[in-house]
């Protein structure tokens, strides 16, 4: 192995952010379609309109804020004709838009914003349920969680229990966290085997 992959590996497992983009792009094709179901500032966004020049991302989030954040900064980077945004929650979007090939949710609340408003179990479990059944053939779910605050753990645990209930013939379902960093974020990726 090369210094160069040594240290991408390095990186990536320090740092579930990128490690979960490194998984993106190694998933996506330049046409597919992506669903970030909670698109906060725009960033996750961003890298999906990027790593999707002739494909497509529909855009989910409850506050408005979010939506406007997200909205100027694809316009900003001359990426927002690949994405649609939709205020709305990730626990209704069923039949917005086609099978998709990657939906990415990243938990939690509004980076500098009114951390009252987060993301909550139920919802985001209902979300998820959606994604599954709805997901192309080979698609996969990225789920990034923030246990530092108290619903954050709650979700953690919930999807936890519920994707180890998966069927293993049809899903691969990892859980990249630090057991010495318990407060720290992780990363579920699912992929429809």
């Amino acid at each position: 192995m090369g210094r160069k992959s040594s240290t991408v590996i390095m990186l990536t497992m320090k740092n579930h952010i990128l490690l979960a983009h490194s998984l993106w792009s190694g998933h996506l094709a330049p046409d597919g379609l992506a669903v970030d179901a909670t698109c906060g500032n725009g960033h996750d966004t961003l890298v999906l309109s990027r790593m999707l020049p002739k494909g497509k991302v529909f855009a989910f989030d409850i506050q408005k804020q979010a939506i406007e954040n997200t909205r100027l900064l694809l316009e900003e980077h001359k990426t927002l004709d690949r994405v649609e945004l939709f205020q709305q929650s990730h626990a209704e979007w069923k039949g917005e838009f086609e099978p998709p090939h990657l939906i990415v949710y990243n938990l939690g609340y509004l980076p500098r914003s009114d951390k009252i408003i987060t993301t909550l179990v139920e919802t985001t479990i209902k979300s998820v349920q959606t994604g599954l059944e709805i997901l192309l053939d080979g698609g996969a779910l990225s789920i990034m969680c923030y246990p530092g605050h108290a619903e954050g753990e709650r979700e953690e645990k919930a999807l936890l229990d519920f994707l180890s209930t998966l069927p293993s013939s049809e899903w691969t379902v990892c859980h990249h966290h630090f057991p010495n960093r318990p407060k720290s974020p992780s990363l579920f990726w699912v992929l429809n085997s």
